[in-house]
């Protein structure tokens, strides 16, 4: 849709209880509008709070103007007006203490978009209020309210000074701080009544100019704010509700909002520094529910440390009877019926790491184990990626947008092709469709795979073996010419070479953009760029938050206990390495993981071999990012229906960048 939204927030005083609705605003679905606040001679620094927020999380289409004359009325009015003299079509309200549902600016423009553009075509619209839950009333409050609206809504529709023949149609209630209209409607209605609170309520007084003018107006219950009951604290429910018939209560000091409260300003301050961190980790967590929309939700309410599952066998989540299970190969194997080996065996051959145990797994380890050191990883990535790395931190500098995903794609690629001695272009965008094909077939409930998905996934490693086979025949310092001199065969070297890529590079395409979003939406970027010492410590706690491999599989290979229960031999074990990890604590990247460092690689004998590929390329990434700190994210999709939960596309662009898309 082309209409241009503008949304004005009326702001007084509102310095110490504003940041949720700043935060409401910024996570709305539908991105694409302009904020005017209006500050009505704030005298708590409201202002400056919000320049500096905005600023902080990248949000340059939010503005603040100054209005001197007192009310909501004439701040409304005033940042409507300047919404519409900034090119917006179409107009939305809200105040600054409520919080507009996620899906606010997407129903507004719904509602009032031209029925060409894909909207209803409404001039005005009245939404829901619903009373927040986070002001600690109690149910029979928040009863009370609700029903006092739908009461309050009857009464203006019989109400003797709603009802003349010079109306267009019905009476309809529309709370000022839920409602949209469009810029033409709002002109010739002449716009909110430029009037002191206790004087007016402006938002009816624009309702009834509307309905001399049209009938095209609607209430609509999928356009939600959840709005303050602060008046009901301070007065009472009674007196309330006489405060909005027409103010037959009226209190000396109509104000409720105390602007010298130190407490207030002080709790704003605390929440400010947790609100990114909350934010980010949110933002990672819907990714993870778009991966797996059904089993998600469903894990990640279940109770206490482990869980038996009915089909899926003993789900656990505790870090420490993780790494217990990690460690212990003789009670909780690879192999085996409802191993991992079931799913990996008939597609890769028997003998590639991911699917072995015991001593032909430590002996195979032995021997590829040198490859695959920090020092040697590190100098081929570095030396791999330097032009990639240089070429995406001119691009960010410059302001163009760049999609993270797809640089995530190629850096993958090229170490990939650089490691094994494949060109780069068969582990391109076609490959990475068919690696997600192979690994979508492997699932929490499915035991095996039928002859149809195994054969589809042997043609791609096929293909994949085979761009390898010349580079193991041939001399040089790729990982299938030094896996022939450490003594594999062809088979088997090739094997190994197809899960390094499959893993390997799928596994690094979701962590990449997932870390950048993380460090972007939390706002700790900027502090890594003067503070290169600590990025080690924010990959590591991203990588705690994200869990790449959420989930891990092993069977229990002799009856045995686990956290004081009893298991019994050839019980599936699934290990939630995201549930056992990310919910440990709040994201925060200066924090230490402790004991949790690194245990989404697992641990013990099965330790990911490809560790320091995945971390010396989270660092270049990172270098090139924090040389750029302005960054914000301009749009986002995660994949959806998959199995390692990823970004499809992530495309960052440096604050002021000329495009925004």
């Amino acid at each position: 849709m082309s209409a241009r939204l503008g949304i004005a927030v009326p702001v007084f005083n509102e310095r110490a209880w504003i940041l949720p609705t700043l935060e409401a605003l910024r996570d709305q679905d539908d991105t694409d509008f302009d904020v005017v606040f209006v500050d009505n001679n704030s005298a708590d620094g409201s202002a400056a709070f919000i320049e500096k927020t905005a600023a902080a999380w990248g949000m340059d289409r939010w503005r603040v103007i100054h209005e001197a004359q007192k009310g909501t009325g004439a701040a409304a009015d005033t940042g409507l007006r300047a919404c519409i003299d900034a090119g917006a079509t179409i107009l939305g309200r809200t105040d600054a203490d409520c919080l507009p549902r996620q899906d606010w600016t997407a129903a507004l423009r719904r509602c009032l978009a031209p029925v060409e553009e894909g909207g209803l075509g409404l001039g005005l619209v009245g939404g829901s209020l619903l009373p927040r839950r986070d002001e600690g009333l109690s149910k029979a409050t928040i009863g009370a309210l609700v029903g006092a609206v739908a009461v309050a809504e009857a009464f203006g529709q019989v109400r003797p000074g709603n009802r003349s023949a010079q109306y267009q149609g019905p009476y309809m209630m529309a709370a000022g701080c839920n409602v949209g209209i469009t810029s033409e409607l709002y002109l010739a209605a002449g716009g909110f009544a430029r009037t002191r609170i206790e004087d007016l309520h402006e938002d009816r007084a624009l309702v009834n100019a509307v309905r001399r003018l049209t009938p095209n107006y609607a209430r609509r219950r999928d356009v939600v704010v959840f709005g303050s009951s602060r008046r009901v604290k301070a007065w009472g429910l009674a007196k309330t509700l006489r405060w909005y018939r027409d103010h037959s209560y009226r209190p000396n000091h109509v104000d409720i909002r105390d602007p010298e409260s130190d407490r207030a300003i002080n709790l704003a301050e605390r929440r400010e520094d947790q609100g990114g961190l909350e934010l980010a980790q949110r933002r990672d967590r819907a990714v993870m529910k778009a991966a797996h929309p059904v089993a998600f939700p469903l894990l990640d309410a279940l109770p206490g440390r482990f869980t038996r599952l009915p089909k899926v066998g003993t789900f656990v989540k505790d870090p420490a009877l993780l790494r217990e299970v990690f460690l212990d190969q003789t009670r909780f194997a690879k192999t085996g019926p409802g191993s991992p080996s079931d799913l990996w065996t008939p597609i890769l051959g028997p003998d590639v790491l991911i699917n072995m145990d015991g001593p032909e797994h430590a002996a195979l380890r032995r021997k590829i184990g040198p490859l695959f050191t920090p020092a040697s990883v590190s100098a081929i990535v570095e030396d791999s990626l330097a032009a990639t790395t240089a070429a995406l931190r001119e691009r960010l500098a410059s302001g163009e947008r760049v999609d993270l995903v797809e640089h995530a794609k190629h850096a993958a690629s090229v170490v990939i092709a650089r490691l094994v001695g494949v060109s780069t272009d068969v582990v391109g965008d076609d490959f990475f469709r068919q690696a997600a094909r192979v690994t979508g077939y492997v699932s929490l409930t499915r035991r095996g795979l039928t002859e149809r998905q195994q054969a589809d996934a042997r043609s791609v490693m096929d293909s994949l073996r085979a761009t390898a086979a010349d580079a193991y025949r041939a001399d040089g310092d790729t990982v299938p010419a030094r896996l022939r001199r450490l003594g594999l065969s062809e088979e088997d070297a090739t094997g190994v070479v197809a899960v390094l890529i499959v893993t390997g590079t799928e596994t690094l395409v979701s962590f990449l953009p997932r870390m950048s979003a993380l460090l972007i939406d939390s706002g700790w970027l900027p502090r890594l760029a003067d503070d290169q010492a600590s990025a080690d410590a924010a990959i590591n706690e991203t990588l705690r938050v994200t869990a790449p491999t959420p989930v891990t599989l092993r069977r229990v290979a002799a009856d045995t206990s686990l956290g004081g229960k009893r298991l019994r031999a050839g019980e599936r074990v699934v290990l939630g390495t995201y549930w056992a990890t990310s919910p440990f604590a709040p994201f925060n990247p200066s924090a230490a993981a402790g004991d949790l460092k690194r245990l989404w690689f697992g641990a013990g004998a099965h330790f990911c071999l490809g560790a320091p590929l995945a971390m010396t390329q989270a660092h270049l990434l990172l270098g090139a990012l924090a040389a750029v700190p302005e960054l914000r994210i301009v749009e986002r999709e995660a994949a959806r229906s998959v199995l390692i939960p990823a970004y499809a596309r992530l495309i960052v662009q440096r604050r002021g960048g000329e495009d925004r898309g």
